[in-house]
Formats: C-alpha cells, structure tokens, sequence
C-alpha cells in the first residue's frame, strides 16, 4: 500500500509574526494564584510544580497570576528542564479583566528586557481577559510592542467566556464582543475559556448538553476561520468539586470537544488541584489521567496540525431548545460523508486536510458512561483509524456504509474517511518550514 508524505506548515495569524508548529498542551498555572505571597516554601512548591506539569507531559506553561519571586522560580526551572513558558508580571504591566490592574505604570519593554537572557521565556501574558474597548485598544498597542521587540515571542491575551454578564448570548452581546476582540486586537492566536461543571446550566441528569460551551466554540471557530486565525480554548481542569463526584472523564470530554472544533492549543485551568498537589507541587488527583491523554494527543497533534474543521455536528439532545445555538447549528443534510442520524450524546466533526483527504472526529458526549456508536455513511466508504498510541493510520474497515466502534466515556477517535473506489494509501505528515503552503503541492509517495 502506497504511503504520501504530505507538507504540513507552521499556522499563523497572516497579520501577525508569530507562527506554531506544533500542537500545544498548556496550562494557565502550574502554581498557586496568588500575587503576594514571596515566600520562599512556595517558591519551592512552584519549582516542584513545574516539573510535575512537565512530567505530565505539557509541552507549554503559563505564569497566570504569579507573583514576580515565584515567576522567577518557574523561568529558572523551565530553563533547566527546557519548556517554553509564557511570562507574566502582573506588578509590571498588563491587568485581569476591567478592574484590577495592579501596576502604576506600564513597564512591559523593560520587562521584557529583563527576561530577554531566559530562552525559556517564548512569549508574554499581555492582558487577561481585557472587557473594555479601551482595554483591547491597551492589549493590541502592547502586542504590537512585543512583536517589534521581540518578533519571535508569541504576544498572548485571552478573551472572556459567555457567562460574563457583560457579554450574555440573551443580550446579543457575546457576538458582538468576540468581533471587537478579535478586530481591535488582532491577536496570534485567539484564545478563550469555558468552565461549565457546576454551574447551573450543568447537572447530572443532562451533564453537558445544556452548556452554552457548545455555542461559544462554534461562534469563536467561524469567527476565527473567517479572520484566517489559529485558535486555542482553556477548558476546566480545576474545581470540578462543585460536583458530589470528581471524575476526570469530564475533563477529557471538554478538551475533546474543543479539538471537535479545530482548536490548536488545548491550555489547563488550572494545573494546581488537579495535575498538581497544592500541598507539596508533587502529582495530583489527575495527574496519570492527564498524562496519559496529552501522550494521546501528541501523537495526533501531528495530524490535528495539519487538518481544517469545516463543520461539527450533534444529534438532536444537545442544546434542543436553544435559540442561541440555533444559527450555528449543523444540520445532517449538510453533511459531505455522513446520513441518518446521530446516536444519542454523539457529535462529530468534519476536517480536511487542504489535499482533499476527509477526516471524521467522533465523540462520545457522556461523560458516565461508555458506548458503542454506529456511524453511517452517504456512499461505500473506507475508514483508516488514526491511532493515539503512534498517531500512524491503518484501514478500520473498508467498503462499508456503516461502522460501530466503541468509546470510553468522554472518548474521542479520529479518522480518515474515503470513497471505497480509492486507490487506499496511508498518509503521513511532516512539517515543512520552508515552503510557501500551496495545495498544488505534491505529495511525496514511499
């Protein structure tokens, strides 16, 4: 069987001059949140933390609301241990959201002089969450600071979910936001969160199927196709004792469905109570769950890099009576590989690879309980299975209409879907560095 290497390129923002490679796995903090505390024991916790993170396998971390004493302590451990960090000095510049700004003056260029010697330090946390248009105004001049300065730094801000009551769907607010966020600033990379475990909208009979999650990914996702932007979504990894039960199936079905809609960076919020242990920064609850999936997703990161969503798909028990997700819902008839319906808490999503070879992403939206789920398609199909172990393909099945497999709770699978009349082949992605992207490549055949 024939195998096509096929060119996958760094992703970029076209206005901006930071690029990714590869598929990131961060966390907004590897220590505790917290801006006064300068002690020496939790700079210790915070060196401990970070190899924890490290260990767990995040290939990026964040200094989210770190007092300068214990930033300093992560930039010196990730220096040894050879991570990327994105550095933040809420005491120098930037803020959180419209109120708390803690610095008197702006003092990124010196700040970022001061950490210029860090290799580690590959980027800056220019603001959190900036609400005001005056605030995006504040973020974007910063940003374009940053980038003259420091080109190869990714200049990082993120935006604010939904449930902010400044920007409610009901008030038709939420659309309006991301647009000026995204127009004003121009960010890198567009950046945003979703916490829905224990808020009301959650519950155990319905779990996830009423969050409004759903509406702001597919929202921020068309916004961000539209502006030609790479995008990265923080999921909920901490507090989940709002629940009676802690399970990490719900965290895998958040990060999952986040990958459902194309995102590039999946970040952790946060690392501290459940990757890490507060009381010492040794391993947490989670913390061989949360390795085992970011091993998973490192082998497909090599695949997800190079794939496009073009639509995601639910059946019909998520969100059924939502007007707000109404306008941004899929239906099957729009379909390019699938027919029929959807089993129940199923969605899947349709990416291409810019070759035209078709992906399927397939995911169980329960997080108690595992299934079995029968997909059904438009015409005889071969389905090549992507595998979490290697990230290598291998035909599934082949010539067939329909296929069952079966998925943990919260699980996700990645395939690559064709016309049963192909000639099959298995493919292979490398990044090329050098090349201007073009579907007119070629692809090489071993």
């Amino acid at each position: 069987m024939k195998k096509k290497l096929l060119a996958r390129f760094p992703l970029s923002n076209p206005r901006r001059i930071w690029s990714q490679d590869n598929f990131v796995l961060s966390t907004f903090s590897p220590g505790l949140l917290k801006l006064d505390d300068e002690s020496e024991e939790n700079n210790e916790i915070m060196r401990r933390s970070v190899r924890t993170c490290y260990n767990a396998g995040f290939n990026l971390l964040e200094l989210g609301w770190a007092s300068p004493e214990r930033a300093k302590a992560a930039v010196q451990m990730c220096e040894q241990l050879g991570i990327g960090i994105i550095y933040q000095n809420l005491k120098r510049y930037g803020g959180m959201g419209p109120k708390n700004v803690f610095c008197k003056t702006n003092d990124l260029l010196a700040s970022m002089e001061e950490m210029r010697r860090w290799k580690s330090v590959v980027g800056y946390y220019i603001w959190d969450e900036p609400t005001t248009i005056e605030q995006m105004h504040t973020t974007r001049r910063m940003m374009d600071l940053c980038e003259r300065e420091r080109p190869s730094a990714l200049p990082f801000t993120v935006a604010n979910p939904s449930y902010n009551p400044r920007f409610l769907w009901k008030d038709g607010n939420y659309s309006k936001y991301i647009d000026n966020f995204m127009d004003i600033i121009d960010p890198p990379i567009m950046s945003f969160d979703y916490y829905p475990v224990g808020m009301k909208e959650h519950d155990k009979t319905r779990q996830l199927d009423e969050s409004l999650m759903w509406c702001d990914l597919e929202y921020v996702r068309r916004a961000c196709k539209k502006r030609n932007i790479p995008f990265w979504f923080y999921y909920q990894g901490q507090n989940l004792h709002y629940e009676e039960f802690y399970i990490f199936p719900m965290i895998r079905l958040m990060m999952h469905a986040a990958l459902l809609y194309g995102v590039k960076g999946l970040q952790h919020y946060t690392a501290w109570e459940c990757v890490v242990d507060p009381a010492d920064g040794g391993h947490g609850v989670f913390f061989e769950d949360q390795k085992q999936i970011h091993a998973e997703l490192a082998e497909l990161g090599r695949t997800l890099m190079a794939l496009e969503c073009t639509h995601v798909i639910h059946d019909d028990s998520l969100l059924p009576d939502c007007p707000y997700m109404e306008e941004l819902r899929t239906s099957m008839s729009e379909s390019k590989l699938l027919a029929g319906k959807l089993p129940y808490r199923t969605s899947v999503s349709e990416l291409t690879d810019g070759y035209g070879n078709d992906y399927l992403m397939v995911l169980n939206r329960d997080y108690l309980e595992e299934k079995d789920i029968t997909i059904t398609f438009r015409q005889p199909s071969r389905v090549y299975e992507v595998s979490r172990e290697t990230g290598e393909q291998s035909i599934l099945c082949d010539n067939v209409t329909e296929f069952t497999a079966h998925f943990i709770e919260g699980g996700m699978e990645l395939y690559r879907v064709e016309p049963a009349a192909d000639e099959p082949s298995i493919i292979e992605y490398y990044l090329e560095k050098d090349v201007i992207p073009s579907t007119e490549i070629a692809p090489v055949e071993a």
